[in-house]
């Protein structure tokens, strides 16, 4: 499988199908006692929740995993253990910039949502994230062992710049990725950049379209 950058590029979901999702394949296994997932998103789903990122690992279908609802409320799931975070923007045919954060030593997880930070909170046990990883945008894993898919969590819309990185990263660092303004720090467990992927479905990969793209992204 060959590596690609896929800088000005966006991942269409173009229906709301368990058969239409992208995989992203990393070079190692993992052996990390924080987390950090950035990506952008963008839909027109008004209606229900959608699952933006899902991490699995043999002990754990739900090892990391991002959702969203319109009312306003993101949800991550560490280790199969829940946390919501209510009151941050969700802006509809908008880009939504999103990072997921936590912590193994505190139990501590936070999200940012375009630049606003929300609460922290204690979710699952303290421990690292650890093996083999299978990584699914726009889905939510039922299971390790296939693609087996939880339907009334299907995305539609778009997904682009998705970073995985093997820490926690600082609010700077991830102001930078919100801003896109500036380089900001590639992932250095999954690189939008420099990534091993599958498509599978209707989900395709595809040019950005300039005239409806973050316009404070043209000079990366």
């Amino acid at each position: 499988m060959v590596r690609k950058c896929l800088k000005e590029k966006v991942v269409i979901f173009p229906e709301q199908s368990t058969e239409s999702y992208v995989q992203l394949h990393a070079n190692e296994t993992m052996d990390f006692p924080g987390i950090t997932v950035c990506l952008r998103f963008y839909t027109d789903e008004s209606s229900k929740s959608q699952s933006l990122f899902s991490l699995a690992t043999p002990s754990e279908p739900n090892d990391f995993t991002i959702s969203y609802s319109p009312l306003n409320l993101y949800k991550l799931q560490v280790h199969g253990a829940n946390a919501e975070f209510n009151g941050l923007p969700f802006k509809l045919n908008r880009w939504n910039s999103i990072c997921a954060t936590w912590n193994s030593v505190s139990g501590f997880s936070q999200v940012f949502v375009d630049e606003v930070p929300s609460v922290q909170k204690a979710v699952a046990v303290k421990n690292s994230f650890k093996g083999d990883s299978k990584i699914v945008l726009g889905q939510s894993y039922k299971s390790y062992a296939n693609e087996d898919f939880r339907q009334d969590l299907a995305f539609t819309g778009f997904i682009t710049d998705v970073h995985v990185y093997k820490e926690v990263l600082t609010p700077r660092l991830i102001k930078n990725f919100m801003e896109a303004k500036i380089p900001f720090k590639q992932g250095d467990y999954i690189n939008w950049r420099n990534l091993k992927h599958t498509v599978a479905g209707s989900a395709a990969v595809e040019p950005r379209q300039h005239v409806t793209f973050y316009t404070n992204q043209e000079g990366n």
